[in-house]
């Protein structure tokens, strides 16, 4: 299928008279030679194509008294000053065949970039074969009647990329739907699956892939347009370049930050509170308070998390002498701990009864704090 938008191309401006243009139309694998217009090259070169010229009225009647259409020719009228014409009409073609052709060689000021934008929203939900060409002058020839055919789905994929990359950078979220020469989308998705289900083991592998690929596109001259793009993403995953030499206590903290940063909050509140967690575990261990057969037991692990917290809160049911030779240790990560208790409380039995409440700043201040404390190990050196 061929859809084409119409203009008034194809006659001498000064004497009114039909006059021909040379038209290259290599890189379409078609022969060259003298057309009226864009149109004309087409209706001589796809004779078996079904064809959609859209024009205004004033257009097709012009391009009807000059060129010879075939009779699987449909013509579409639209006002001149129509934007959601222009884009209804394309969508809708595009809808009905799987390999198509979009010329937007000619028509009035906004109605090719009505039809660019309807294509590129096509092919981002639907990721078809839609080419788009254009006839534009060849700078290289001396005369300006000389044109030469381009396709413009590299744009279209710029665009698209475009949309993805901020998308991911606003949600971390990335929904691989278009292929894009030189540019590998699959590993932000595998980036994006790794970091929501909490897959460390992929999610270190995954940033090594996706900050390759993003040093390569930050050189590559075909993603020129996209470097500042490539450089918030950076900038944005920047805790991830030694993340695998974290502690878990500490990975959980700078993700914990990352779902703040991106409003995730539930899940930021989650991520800090089994930090806090893990480092008061990994203190005992690190003084000799818990036996390393223990904490290496992934069955024993939830049980002496629990009984480190309750020493924390002065219930040393198990660990009493512990809690009395580290008292104000303890009452430190307590007071910072009982916060996010109550916060994450709120947070997660929030409704519209309850007044509302500054989560935002209240949690940024905890995950300060909370990475403060465990930045500063405020529990290190703990006496039985």
């Amino acid at each position: 299928m061929i859809i084409s938008i119409l203009g008034t191309a194809g006659r001498d401006y000064e004497t009114k008279e039909p006059k021909t243009s040379y038209y290259n139309c290599d890189i379409l694998g078609k022969s060259n030679g003298d057309f009226y217009n864009a149109t004309d090259m087409l209706v001589k070169n796809y004779e078996n194509e079904d064809f959609y010229f859209i024009g205004t009225a004033y257009a097709i009647e012009f391009q009807k008294k000059l060129l010879e259409f075939t009779i699987n020719t449909k013509f579409i009228t639209v006002k001149d000053d129509s934007l959601d014409d222009i884009f209804e009409e394309v969508y809708k073609l595009l809808s009905e065949d799987d390999d198509i052709i979009l010329d937007i060689t000619h028509g009035f000021r906004h109605q090719p970039l009505s039809a660019i934008f309807s294509a590129t929203l096509h092919t981002f939900l639907n990721n078809s074969s839609l080419k788009i060409i254009y006839a534009k002058v060849n700078e290289s020839s001396n005369q300006k009647d000389k044109y030469e055919y381009i396709y413009l789905n590299q744009y279209i994929q710029i665009s698209q990329l475009s949309l993805m990359l901020t998308g991911f950078i606003r949600t971390l979220n990335f929904v691989d739907t278009v292929e894009v020469e030189n540019f590998d989308t699959k590993v932000f998705e595998n980036f994006s699956f790794a970091l929501l289900s909490n897959n460390f083991e992929k999610l270190e592998y995954s940033y090594k892939c996706l900050s390759s690929t993003l040093t390569m596109a930050k050189d590559h001259n075909q993603f020129r347009h996209l470097r500042e793009l490539f450089i918030q993403i950076e900038e944005t995953l920047k805790e991830f370049k030694d993340f695998g030499s974290k502690e878990i206590y500490e990975k959980y903290i700078i993700l914990s930050k990352l779902m703040f940063e991106k409003n995730y909050y539930l899940l930021s509140i989650t991520y800090l509170f089994e930090s806090i967690r893990l480092y008061s575990s990994y203190s005992f261990y690190k003084n000799n308070l818990i036996s390393e057969n223990k904490w290496g037991n992934v069955e024993t692990h939830y049980y002496i998390n629990s009984e480190v917290i309750y020493c924390i809160e002065g219930k040393g049911n198990k660990y009493p002498n512990i809690y009395d030779e580290n008292k104000n240790k303890f009452n430190s990560v307590f007071e910072e701990y009982k916060k996010l208790k109550d916060l994450r409380n709120d947070l997660t039995h929030i409704n519209h009864k309850k007044p509302q409440l500054n989560i935002e700043g209240k949690l940024k201040e905890l995950i300060e704090s909370i990475g403060l404390l465990i930045k500063n190990d405020i529990l290190k050196d703990l006496k039985k």
